[in-house]
């Protein structure tokens, strides 16, 4: 039986690919929570927001088995986790979806191109 694979929402996705692509740094709900929103600064509502948000998707994927934690922790803005890594689930997860987005990254890039082509020949004939 095929399997399809797995559908993970915006911050989710964000999630598994930088997780993959910094094997070695250990991060926790707080670094990647700013390491994916670079532009928030600390110690703002909008930081606490993605931060929560970091977290919750996190847990998300705790639950299907694609990420673990080395330790949880409690703190000022609830339960946050230290050491997150992906399970080797994950791991393939996160290749699986990667790929997705660059194959939907180019399919966009094809379908505006030709979209131009369409504009640019109308223009034509107008």
């Amino acid at each position: 039986m095929k399997r399809f694979p797995e559908k993970f929402d915006k911050t989710e996705g964000a999630i598994l690919v930088a997780l993959y692509e910094a094997p070695n740094d250990a991060y926790s709900s707080y670094t990647l929570a700013q390491a994916l929103n670079p532009s928030v600064r600390v110690s703002t509502p909008a930081a606490l927001a993605s931060f929560v948000d970091t977290r919750a998707g996190t847990e998300r994927l705790m639950v299907r088995g694609l990420v673990r934690a080395g330790q949880r922790d409690s703190g000022a803005d609830g339960v946050y986790f230290n050491k997150l890594r992906l399970t080797p689930k994950g791991e393939k997860a996160a290749i699986q979806h990667r790929e997705t987005l660059e194959k939907t990254k180019a399919a966009l890039s094809e379908a505006q191109k030709h979209a131009q082509s369409v504009i640019d020949e109308m223009k034509k004939h107008d």
